[in-house]
């Protein structure tokens, strides 16, 4: 003990050490220490980053913030760094044979020594649940391992739930089960929301925690151990999904009473068939040969989201079309779809209006777009007298017509891209029409002889 500072370990609480064994005699190895004054001081910085962030800057001053910023970062992290090495030299860090500045206890490397400084920093101070959260989005965009509009909802679930939570500003290292566990009541509360909302918000919160504990930041992800057994969840309105058979009859004949475009008769076609409506956007005249359309492509309107992490700024790029393969298992989405001769009459008066179009349902030069969509499905709908069902409801009204009809699962699984029964059973029960007789059968089921 006489090679370390007597004073040091006295003050400093066994939660601190980390143990190591040498010659068969046990030796502490001192941990960096992060007291109050350190985290007030890492508070400053913060504002300084959200000066930095501001709108309001005079020109030049954002240099000599970024500067201040630097100088403090440096400061602190040597400060807090010295706790666990207090026989350090002047020099704390150190350069290896590979040209790297690194640093032990804890373990980094980096090109430079304010890359290093960087990273101590964020190990030491910038784990607050929000910035972990953005971290892991940012993860998420980086290896591209979900889809943009995934990236939206995680962002959005972050704006609208997590950032009113007292969670937000805690260190993710401070943050304990009950933190979690009050949380999911306050959420729930005698029946506040759904299952399937809560399953959305818990998701979120797991990959959080997931990607904490690989980076090391906690020692473990405990969320999947915090029960839910005794919460309370809001019953789902049940709504129905599908046009009845005689409102898609209706709102057909006064789509054909219209002067025909893109949108008219891309909205006949979606009620003739099983498409998504990226599908029918992407849809090429050359894409159909006989009655067999091969759905290739799906056309997705996309907002690209990046982040910067060290000031904690979101970017949201305009909206652009990306033609894409379709939703799902390419191997089911990519598919034949049978068209009737209604559906091929769509398809040619389509091609009429538009024959040298890049798609078949285009309007004024552009490719139809899926607010447009919607927006004149609800006009179309209040002039049929029907009520209004949005786009993704036609592919459940054709898919329960369908099965009503005797269809097989089978062949409807197939027709609608699924990778699996279960999902397809999801869009083909819904209540087209009335079941024929039912005073008969019940009384036949119910009546004694």
């Amino acid at each position: 003990m006489n090679n370390v500072n007597k004073d040091a370990i006295a003050s400093t609480p066994p939660s601190v050490f980390a143990s190591s064994y040498h010659n068969n005699f046990k030796i502490k190895k001192l941990q960096c220490i992060v007291n109050e004054e350190n985290k007030e001081e890492s508070r400053d910085i913060s504002q300084l980053n959200k000066i930095l962030k501001s709108a309001t800057l005079v020109s030049g001053d954002g240099g000599e913030i970024i500067n201040m910023i630097s100088k403090k970062k440096t400061k602190l992290v040597e400060k807090v760094y010295r706790t666990a090495h207090p026989r350090a030299k002047e020099e704390l860090f150190y350069k290896g044979s590979d040209g790297r500045w690194k640093s032990k206890n804890p373990t980094f490397s980096a090109k430079s020594r304010e890359e290093l400084v960087e990273k101590l920093y964020n190990f030491f101070f910038s784990h607050t649940f929000e910035e972990v959260y953005l971290e892991w989005v940012d993860m998420r965009i980086r290896h591209g391992v979900k889809s943009n509009k995934t990236i939206q909802e995680d962002l959005t679930l972050l704006k609208n739930v997590f950032k009113n939570e007292p969670i937000a500003q805690m260190q993710i290292t401070d943050i304990k089960k009950r933190d979690i566990k009050y949380m999911f009541e306050r959420w729930t509360g005698p029946g506040l929301i759904t299952r399937k909302a809560f399953v959305n918000r818990k998701s979120a919160l797991n990959g959080v925690f997931i990607y904490a504990a690989e980076n090391e930041y906690i020692p473990l992800n405990f969320i999947p151990s915090i029960g839910t057994t005794e919460l309370k969840f809001k019953e789902p309105r049940h709504i129905n999904k599908a046009f009845h058979l005689e409102d898609r009859n209706a709102l057909l004949k006064y789509l054909k009473s219209l002067k025909q475009d893109g949108y008219t008769l891309a909205i006949q076609l979606a009620l003739y068939s099983t498409f998504r409506v990226g599908e029918l956007r992407a849809i090429r005249y050359e894409d159909i040969r006989g009655n067999i359309l091969t759905l290739k492509h799906q056309l997705v309107e996309e907002s690209v989201y990046s982040i910067d992490t060290k000031i904690m700024k979101i970017t949201k790029a305009p909206r652009h079309i990306n033609e894409k393969l379709p939703k799902g298992n390419s191997h089911f989405s990519v598919r034949e779809i049978y068209l009737v001769p209604e559906a091929l009459a769509i398809i040619e008066k389509a091609h009429e209006l538009n024959p040298d179009g890049e798609y078949l349902f285009m309007c004024h030069g552009r490719t139809i777009n899926n607010d447009t969509f919607n927006e004149r499905l609800r006009k179309y709908c209040a002039g049929a007298g029907v009520p209004y069902l949005s786009s993704h409801k036609l592919r459940f009204t054709v898919a329960s017509t369908l099965r009503a009809a005797g269809v097989d699962i089978a062949y409807l699984q197939k027709t609608l891209g699924h990778s699996n029964r279960a999902m397809t059973e999801h869009y083909i029960y819904e209540t087209v029409a009335e079941p024929e007789g039912i005073e008969n059968q019940l009384m036949n089921a119910l009546s004694i002889n």
